[in-house]
């Protein structure tokens, strides 16, 4: 009777946020900030090291208000993690004189696979030698890292995905570090700068170059190539590349499927007085994005030349740049080619941005396009001036295609 009454009387509590299942917590604090997932170890004695577990650690020192806060604090959480980390993650833009290689010789303890480090171009970090030597690593994002490589240097055997940008490398240890990645697929290079840039990886499916970098050379060999983004910058007297640079390049694009080609590429080939004999077609070819000046007579005659060599390109893109001054012998001109023996047989989209008014070139282009396409379904043409002679020409074209429509956007 009493035992009874006693649990009449008593009251039971339901803590739910406690009684929560792992695989919900962790969920959970997979959507905070890691400084506040840290903060739920007050939630109650079964939260206190829930966020111990999580696999992917990402640290900013927007959280902190001082170097030493953040230092203290990313030794706490490596020194009470529990299980494994699969992604260390750190931006600090404003800060210098990191323990960097210290948190590198716990995290090549726990299998990390991908890590990610921003520094600024103010406070650069040197990364430490033992970085190098975690041979778990598949994925790594450096921005504004100074790298010198150990003198023994074996490699990273899992790397897929690197990514260097504004960072400092020699010439020699970015050959060597590429090299001794066989499983590497994907490059990208960024904002770096007087880089002679030679590539062996027999694996690499994708490289990006892009964002103001300055080459001196370049050199690629990658048979399992399928995408390139190609875009470079130059100086007008000519001081980097020659044209064997660009034809080292054009050697290992014969299976890419997608091939950009920015920034100055068009004119990096003119400058190096390319003689428009290409070592091979683009017979893989099915994606074809180009920026030039439009209307540079020299630089379109290329660009339809280049067009030539990939005969089953389905989507084609040009995009306008600012020509500059132009010293150069004309190569060739639009209206001398015969059409009778020029023919897309594949493609089907083409995209025009001519960011400002028509020249003769850049409608002879278009002109040339429409005829010597018979599948060819869409032209849109993007930020042109609006004038009646323009459209009225576009209208007067012959086209190969019946289903060809031009749309004109603003």
């Amino acid at each position: 009777m009493d035992s009874e009454e006693h649990q009449k009387g008593s009251v039971t509590y339901n803590d739910r946020i406690t009684d929560l299942p792992d695989d919900l917590k962790c969920n959970i604090l997979a959507h905070l900030p890691l400084k506040e997932m840290v903060e739920t170890s007050l939630l109650s004695r079964m939260w206190r090291y829930t966020w111990a577990s999580i696999p992917n650690l990402v640290f900013n020192e927007r959280n902190f208000m001082s170097i030493r806060e953040l230092v203290r604090f990313v030794d706490m959480v490596l020194l009470l993690h529990q299980g494994p980390i699969f992604q260390f993650n750190i931006c600090c833009l404003n800060f210098t004189h990191v323990p960097m290689e210290r948190w590198m010789l716990v995290l090549s303890r726990n299998e990390i696979e991908e890590i990610t480090i921003k520094s600024s171009l103010t406070y650069r970090w040197r990364i430490c030698s033992c970085f190098f030597s975690i041979q778990s690593l598949k994925k790594v994002y450096l921005k504004y890292c100074t790298l010198i490589l150990p003198h023994v240097f074996c490699g990273v055997k899992h790397l897929q995905t690197l990514h260097l940008n504004g960072c400092t490398i020699s010439d020699d240890d970015f050959e060597k570090l590429v090299s001794h990645c066989p499983l590497l697929e994907n490059l990208y290079l960024q904002g770096m700068c007087d880089m002679v840039v030679k590539v062996n990886s027999p694996n690499l499916k994708l490289i990006k170059i892009k964002h103001g970098i300055w080459v001196k050379y370049i050199h690629l060999i990658a048979p399992s190539l399928i995408e390139a983004n190609l875009s470079l910058l130059f100086t007008s007297n000519g001081k980097y590349g020659h044209e064997k640079c660009m034809i080292d390049v054009f050697g290992s694009l014969s299976k890419v499927e997608t091939l950009r080609l920015g920034g100055a590429f068009i004119r990096y080939l003119l400058l190096r007085g390319c003689n428009l004999e290409l070592p091979l077609k683009f017979e893989h070819l099915k994606e074809l994005s180009i920026e030039l000046a439009v209307h540079n007579q020299n630089e379109a005659y290329v660009t339809f030349f280049l067009l030539q060599n990939a005969p089953n390109v389905q989507y084609l893109s040009i995009l306008n740049r600012p020509q500059g001054p132009d010293n150069l012998m004309p190569i060739g001109n639009l209206r001398n080619l015969n059409m009778q023996k020029i023919a897309f047989e594949h493609l089907k989209f083409v995209l025009i941005d001519y960011s400002g008014s028509v020249t003769e070139s850049g409608l002879l282009l278009v002109k040339l396009l429409l005829s010597a396409a018979p599948l060819l379904e869409k032209v849109h043409i993007k930020n042109y001036e609006k004038d009646f002679e323009f459209v009225k020409k576009l209208v007067s074209f012959k086209r190969a295609s019946k289903e060809a429509e031009v749309i004109l956007f603003d």
